[in-house]
């Protein structure tokens, strides 16, 4: 039985070999996305242009614009006589942040809390909020050291902040996580769905059906190079994100791999069962599409799952990925251990089991 398996492998390796282009795209393609998306997602956003409304033009006001400007985030371009001056930066988009500091601002300082105020340009969300909080953030801690931590007619108050597994905050080994299984995902999905397919294209689907497999066979054979190349563009992407980007595995890297042979067999019964319903590879990439859009939304990857609907939730537990994406990053960030990470390994087992199942039944329903 294992030799007639590997045999059907060795033929679905030489018909992958035969077909370049998608040779090319299946090897190169996806180590060119995980260094694409890695790069593109940075270690944060850096940078933001900022203006400054001056209407002190005070030693204090020149500091409070420098303190903003010293920022990783902010990067002050101009200094500005008026509010009136902003509408053209803000609405033609030269400007994220504008700051406005009053008249009189050294003066009232020494009296009470003048008003000094921020507005960011909301178009982009992310970018938006991540100039606020460096603007304010600059701005406190710049009043905190003038004041030396005293004001009066309050006590003192001793803030001690941690944040764990990613004290920086960056957002790189977060996205990286996600990005990993991903593309794993991609491989192991477009390589198995285009097996059958692509016998019954190329019309060689009946001779394969008349040798001496038994339909699991012919399963367990197509599957096979999905799951060795999956495998492989794993280890090699894991290599060049440790590696190259600097992003460390705090957990166990055999229990993850372990894991991740677990999720390619449970995407591979998915692609299978594409691919048995499928008259033509075109067709079987299309669904494949299909189920990956389907698949991003269920899956936690844009959205997280806590705020879908009920049914949505309940829906979402029957998608590999969804549960791969917290062992890759339970892992990865938490250092998480198998009994952290028993539930969604259960569910993946349970998903390889009933998704061969179904593979199974539609093959004998499909090609009988």
């Amino acid at each position: 039985m294992l030799n007639r398996i590997i045999n059907l492998a060795h033929k679905e390796f030489i018909q992958l070999a035969r077909d370049r282009a998608m040779l090319v795209f299946i090897l190169i393609g996806p180590i060119l996305e995980l260094l694409l998306l890695v790069q593109s997602s940075g270690d944060g956003i850096s940078n933001l242009t900022a203006v400054v409304v001056d209407q002190d033009r005070s030693q204090i006001s020149r500091q409070i614009g420098t303190a903003i400007d010293n920022t990783e985030e902010l990067r002050v371009i101009g200094y500005l006589d008026s509010p009136d001056q902003l509408a053209a930066w803000l609405d033609e988009g030269r400007a994220t942040l504008a700051v406005i500091l009053p008249p009189n601002l050294e003066a009232d300082l020494a009296v009470g809390a003048p008003q000094v105020q921020l507005i960011a340009d909301g178009a982009n969300t992310f970018a938006g909020a991540t100039a606020l909080n460096a603007a304010a953030g600059a701005i406190n801690t710049w009043v905190a050291r003038r004041s030396d931590g005293r004001v009066p007619g309050l006590a003192a108050i001793d803030l001690r902040t941690q944040v764990r597994y990613n004290p920086t905050l960056n957002t790189r080994p977060v996205s990286v996580a996600a990005q990993l299984g991903f593309i794993i995902y991609q491989v192991v999905l477009m390589v198995s769905a285009l097996g059958l397919a692509r016998e019954r294209e190329l019309g060689t689907l009946e001779q394969v059906l008349v040798t001496p497999f038994r339909r699991i066979e012919l399963l367990a054979g197509k599957a096979m190079p999905a799951l060795i190349l999956a495998t492989i563009h794993f280890v090699i992407m894991s290599a060049i994100v440790v590696g190259g980007y600097g992003v460390s595995v705090r957990g166990s890297f055999p229990l993850l791999l372990a894991l991740t042979l677990l999720f390619i067999a449970a995407e591979a019964c998915w692609g299978l069962i594409i691919s048995t319903v499928s008259r033509t590879q075109q067709q079987a990439v299309l669904l494949v599409f299909v189920l990956i859009l389907i698949d991003i939304s269920f899956s936690g990857y844009m959205v997280p799952i806590d705020r879908m609907p009920p049914v949505m939730q309940a829906l979402s537990f029957i998608f590999p990925l969804q549960h791969y994406l917290l062992i890759v990053r339970g892992v990865m960030l938490r250092g998480s251990d198998l009994a952290a990470l028993l539930p969604q390994a259960l569910a993946l087992i349970g998903l390889v089991i009933g998704g061969g199942i179904v593979a199974v039944i539609s093959v004998h329903n499909r090609l009988d």
